[in-house]
């Protein structure tokens, strides 16, 4: 990723934890939406999720954003 941001925050673990959890039921309700939307309905199952991603940006950032935070969290738990 050339033009890349890389974004940095601090926050209580319970923030992080709050914002997770808000992130994954924000995820999982556009995920369901849009797993059944004609737009991706007769996209092979096995790619759809992928596909999804590629066409909705803030779902895949969403991803990447759920994954920094889980990491941190895991890593603030084993300190």
């Amino acid at each position: 990723m050339g033009n890349a941001l890389n974004i940095n925050a601090q926050m209580p673990a319970a923030q992080a934890q709050a914002l997770l959890a808000d992130l994954r039921a924000h995820y999982s309700m556009s995920l369901n939406d849009y797993w059944y939307a004609d737009e991706f309905r007769n996209v092979p199952r096995e790619t759809r999720h992928s596909s999804i991603l590629k066409k909705k940006p803030v779902m895949a950032a969403q991803q990447r954003l759920m994954a920094a935070l889980s990491l941190s969290l895991k890593a603030a738990k084993q300190s």
